[in-house]
């Protein structure tokens, strides 16, 4: 028994003794940092006529890759992007880099996107309004459009006045036909002089080329106005920004419901081309 407890012993060792040597002989390599990335670019308008399209030029260094985030839901990876955005606006550019061990560097600036044709410093809710063409609804006042509530109140520029319908049933449409397409991007609505529940609170803003088929501009699910018959929420204009490039000949408001009355009344409705 001790000779066997001897030689297992000395089996130990000898195996200790070996995995040790071997720890001792590996090469310990020693991890260098790589330099930490840097991010930086410049921009310009390549074209003073097309306010729309910035280039812009990376001075960034030490990365690996690199991603653009141009602050309207776009993106590039490319090291020099030339980016076209849709619509005048404020956006916020971001650049950021990153090197092989994962460290990171980002440089943002906000881009103001002006349209040059518009002065800035004169323009109101109603700029570039929209007048002129053809108007008609498909349900119309007791009396007719010229009477005291007619539809005509709707567009006569005057928010003292307003179109009543009664018999209102979710179907009622107003239409403006103009002489020539005009590319609309936004329009007002005024509330009536009373009774809040006759306020519209479900509509959409449609266009069309030929007057038959239309598309959806613009939808509001909630009523805007407060729901109070007193003088803070009456005839009060509240205005409505939307994305659009297209020229229509034809814009129509489709007044799905209002707060529940059997009657519908609208003060005044403005289209228009451009809004700041």
């Amino acid at each position: 028994m001790k000779r066997s407890f001897s030689i297992l012993s000395l089996l130990i060792l000898i195996v200790i003794t070996t995995v040790k040597c071997k720890k001792d002989a590996e090469e310990v390599v020693p991890v260098v940092d790589e330099p930490k990335p840097t991010a930086g670019f410049a921009y310009v308008k390549p074209d003073t006529l097309k306010f729309l399209e910035y280039q812009f030029t990376g001075s960034s260094t030490n990365y690996k890759s690199l991603l653009w985030q141009f602050g309207d839901d776009s993106t590039s990876v490319l090291v020099n992007p030339k980016h076209t955005y849709r619509f005048p606006g404020k956006y916020k550019v971001t650049l950021t880099t990153r090197n092989g061990q994962g460290y990171s560097a980002a440089k943002e600036v906000v881009l103001n996107v002006v349209d040059p044709t518009i002065n800035y410093s004169i323009c109101g809710e109603n700029y570039m309004k929209t007048i002129g063409g053809k108007f008609s609804v498909n349900l119309e006042a007791g009396a007719g459009p010229n009477s005291a509530e007619g539809s005509s109140k709707l567009v006569d520029q005057d928010i003292t006045t307003k179109f009543l319908q009664a018999g209102f049933d979710g179907t009622q449409k107003c239409t403006f036909e103009l002489k020539t397409p005009q590319v609309v991007g936004a329009y007002t609505l005024t509330s009536g002089n009373d009774a809040a529940d006759r306020d519209p609170r479900f509509w959409i803003l449609q266009g069309s080329l030929d007057g038959i088929q239309y598309t959806d501009l613009h939808t509001v699910t909630s009523c805007p106005w407060d729901n109070t018959n007193d003088g803070a929420s009456r005839r009060q204009t509240k205005l409505f920004h939307f994305d659009n490039y297209i020229a229509y000949k034809f814009y129509r408001l489709y007044i799905k419901s209002n707060r529940g009355s059997r009657v519908f009344q609208l003060s005044e409705w403005t289209i228009n081309k451009k809004q700041p």
